[in-house]
């Protein structure tokens, strides 16, 4: 553990388009057209996020920043400048920062059992304590590693900000730039206190879940109170391998031997992947198999046959896996389509010269222009609707960044041109194929994204179903459904 200056941790009370919006109107300009134009934004979109402002009172009738507003702007713009005291944790294994910042520490009271050797926690209450047992892992005589730089605290604190936005995508960077646009003046600040670390222990536990889990997996929880971590579960699978202490200890918690467990989960992965494969089958014919996305085709099933085993049960965890499974299924589908049916240089329909074109409404109407030229129903949904022209053109390159819905646009322009386009034959069957798509593009988003709602098992089970239609409409496997279907 090493004591050091940084940035201090908290939740940021506006968004990027709030915080753009009241520095704007900061600086004089209240105009919402003019703002618009400026943040390259809707209008009415301006306007909307200005009334929020205002009702939450960081805006005056005079459309410049309250006191409030003005302090909270500060807040968040200069957010680098508030320089805490707090410390960040070293693994001693892999020299790695644990991604968090704790400004105080909770100490647990330990009591030496003579039995065993180590300590053991006293837990509860001074009135009803608990002595609880703790299997202690040492690191041996590892070399101490290196002290950790500036920039990898800066990014410690900035993944413990991620992860109490939502606990479960804690391994996630954060999207905010803040510290990256501050430059060398805030790594400059960030210092260590001591010169050398403290060791400690952090205190953890390992659980079964309380319904059970068909495929007897078990789960280590974050040593900072934030949920499941994936990343303590690895570390410990590795100790696993020469502590056969910690290994006894698992596996007297999961009543079985740690071969045995794997032999069963195998022999379960196997039985849910043939399980996958059959319903791949019967939803494209044996045809699937020669799709370039079939894997990424199986592993949402996959995820989808294990959902429906659990049942309501199932954690969310894997409910927003296959959410991901989902978008990386379409994804790969259109990958396969841009490789029959280049789209080439489509993207120059909503560009001046090298420049994107930044009237939104006119982009819309070409967007939705070749949509009903194609034969799908318009408008088109919102989403797709205001696709930025950049990420159109980087759909058009088979190596570059690109995201399903730019891929959606440029393949819809694409096929404007392209009487055989398989988007045209699928408009035949399916009119409003584009708001399938777009349905999906959103669930899947939503899944990976700080704050979203949670996913019910209700409401991601029929994304399958419409990735399928999907892919058997693009790729002519299947039997389309009726076209009426809403």
């Amino acid at each position: 553990m090493y004591r050091v200056v940084a940035p201090e941790v908290r939740d940021r009370e506006l968004n990027v388009l709030q915080k753009a919006v009241l520095g704007m109107c900061r600086a004089g300009t209240t105009n919402v057209h003019r703002i618009g134009e400026r943040l390259h934004i809707h209008a009415d979109l301006a306007a909307l996020i200005y009334l929020e402002l205002k009702e939450r009172r960081l805006l005056g009738g005079n459309g410049l920043p309250t006191e409030k507003g003005r302090e909270l702007f500060e807040d968040e713009t200069l957010d680098v400048s508030r320089m805490v005291t707090g410390h960040v944790f070293q693994d001693p294994w892999t020299g790695d920062l644990w991604p968090r910042f704790v400004e105080k520490l909770d100490y647990v009271e330990l009591q030496q059992n003579p039995n065993t050797g180590f300590p053991d926690l006293l837990l509860g209450s001074k009135g009803k304590p608990r002595r609880e047992r703790a299997f202690m892992v040492l690191p041996g005589d590892l070399a101490l590693p290196p002290a950790p730089a500036a920039s990898e605290i800066v990014r410690a604190t900035r993944r413990h900000r991620s992860a109490l936005r939502r606990s479960e995508s804690y391994e996630n960077t954060d999207e905010d730039d803040t510290f990256a646009h501050a430059g060398t003046v805030a790594l400059e600040r960030v210092s260590l206190v001591d010169d050398r670390p403290t060791p400690v222990f952090v205190t953890s536990f390992l659980y079964l879940p309380e319904t059970g889990d068909i495929a007897g997996e078990w789960h280590a929880c974050d040593p900072f109170g934030l949920g499941v971590s994936p990343a303590l579960r690895r570390a410990l699978e590795r100790e696993m391998r020469s502590s056969t202490g910690l290994r006894a200890v698992l596996e007297s918690m999961i009543g079985r031997s740690l071969d045995q467990q794997i032999e069963e989960q195998q022999r379960w992965a196997g039985e849910v992947r043939a399980a996958a494969i059959n319903n791949i089958e019967k939803a494209l014919t044996v045809g699937a198999r020669d799709l370039p996305q079939y894997e990424d085709l199986v592993a949402l099933e996959y995820a989808h046959v294990e959902a429906e085993l659990l049942g309501e049960s199932c954690p969310e965890h894997k409910l927003r896996d296959l959410l991901g499974a989902a978008r990386r299924a379409l994804e790969g589908t259109f990958k396969a389509l841009f490789e029959r049916h280049p789209p080439r240089q489509v993207w120059r329909r909503v560009y001046t010269d090298r420049r994107p074109v930044e009237d939104e409404v006119y982009c819309q109407s070409v967007y939705e222009a070749s949509a009903k030229a194609v034969g799908f129903r318009v408008p088109l949904p919102e989403a797709l609707a205001r696709m930025k022209p950049n990420h159109v053109k980087a759909a058009c390159y088979p190596d570059g960044s690109w995201r399903l819905r730019g891929a959606i646009v440029a393949a819809v322009l694409a096929a404007r041109d392209e009487p055989g386009h398989p988007l045209r034959r699928a408009a035949t069957h399916e009119p409003r194929l584009l708001d399938l798509l777009d349905n999906v593009a959103k669930k899947a988003g939503g899944a990976v994204h700080a704050g979203a709602e949670r996913p019910s098992f209700q409401s991601v089970l029929p994304v399958v179903a419409d990735v399928h239609r999907a892919v058997g409409l693009l790729s002519g496997l299947g039997q389309p459904l009726d076209s009426a279907r809403s």
